[in-house]
């Protein structure tokens, strides 16, 4: 009987000719080192450049905004006198602040007429930024009509605060003829003279562009095929409106709202001049307190404030997820 044998099993390798092929093609060759090299220190290089570029304005909002901030909350802790403050560390400002019902009534009237602006400014602002992003199909007409809806905001913020008032608002202003003229009303409505609504109303005027703007940058990037997808599946205007736009345009909503939000929570110069001193809010009271050289009390109402509009920053950003939208 013939014993059939196996396969050959061919060549057999060391395992020391192995581990040297194994360690040629783990070896770089020397070109590709220095080319390895030459891509680390130009990484360092661009890092060195873009922080040179950066440093201005750090400076810049260090000098500007970190350090009065970091002032006011130093002498929000000295002492008040007749002739100014001492530099005697206190706690009594705040004191008197947390049982200030004067105060926190402004504050709560000043953080009701920030809602109602930011409320408004999205309602009359949406449509404006949505007819300019998607109804304009040139970019040309898009800059110009956007250039038309900036044009009153080149004038000065007191300039357009004046203009407001008395043209239009009080018992003989525009607006109460217009509605006497088209017989809406037949006495004119003081609500519309120095009032809380005017204040509201001028407040909405003022600060609408800062709702505007971001919203026609988000809708203006759009995608126009998520659009026509939406409708080749049977989508209705509305429900295209709800599902494809209003989630993109989720971002400048929130911007916007933290822009009027910030601006009109502290703002007094409006209040003053529409207000006529009939209104108050929480920025005339720290005007006020700083006018009567109570530097320390102002600047413990200041710092309070600031605490509030962070407070208010943060609700918005972490409600909203705003990072994860952008």
């Amino acid at each position: 009987m013939s014993s059939s044998s196996g396969p050959d099993p061919g060549p057999r390798l060391d395992v020391a000719e192995i581990e040297q092929a194994e360690e040629l093609v783990e070896q770089r060759l020397p070109w590709e080192a220095a080319l390895g090299e030459g891509k680390a220190v130009g990484r360092k290089g661009r890092r060195l450049v873009t922080a040179m570029w950066a440093l201005p304005g750090f400076v810049w909002l260090g000098f500007y905004m970190l350090a009065p901030l970091a002032f006011i909350v130093l002498v929000s802790f000295w002492t008040h006198t007749d002739f100014g403050y001492e530099k005697v560390w206190t706690t009594s400002n705040y004191t008197e602040l947390f049982h200030d019902s004067t105060y926190w009534q402004n504050m709560r009237t000043s953080f009701v007429t920030s809602l109602i602006a930011v409320g408004a400014c999205l309602v009359f602002g949406f449509p404006v930024a949505y007819f300019l992003a998607l109804k304009v199909r040139t970019l040309r007409w898009q800059i110009a009509l956007f250039i038309v809806a900036l044009a009153p905001f080149w004038t000065s913020f007191l300039t357009r605060s004046v203009a407001w008032t008395y043209p239009l608002m009080g018992r003989q202003g525009a607006l109460n003829q217009a509605l006497q003229k088209l017989g809406i009303v037949d006495e004119p409505i003081s609500a519309l003279g120095f009032s809380p609504l005017s204040v509201r109303l001028a407040l909405v005027q003022l600060y609408i562009l800062f709702m505007i703007t971001p919203l026609f940058f988000t809708l203006a990037q759009v995608d126009q095929a998520a659009l026509e997808a939406a409708r080749d599946l049977g989508g209705n205007w509305w429900r295209t409106f709800k599902e494809v736009i209003v989630p993109q345009a989720a971002p400048g909503a929130v911007i916007g709202s933290i822009f009027i939000f910030v601006l009109t929570m502290g703002d007094y110069g409006t209040v003053q001049v529409i207000g006529g001193g009939n209104v108050t809010s929480v920025g005339t009271v720290v005007s006020s307190k700083v006018g009567a050289i109570q530097y320390p009390q102002g600047a413990a109402s200041a710092v309070l404030l600031v605490v509030v509009l962070m407070a208010g920053v943060f609700v918005i950003t972490r409600f909203s997820r705003l990072r994860e939208e952008l």
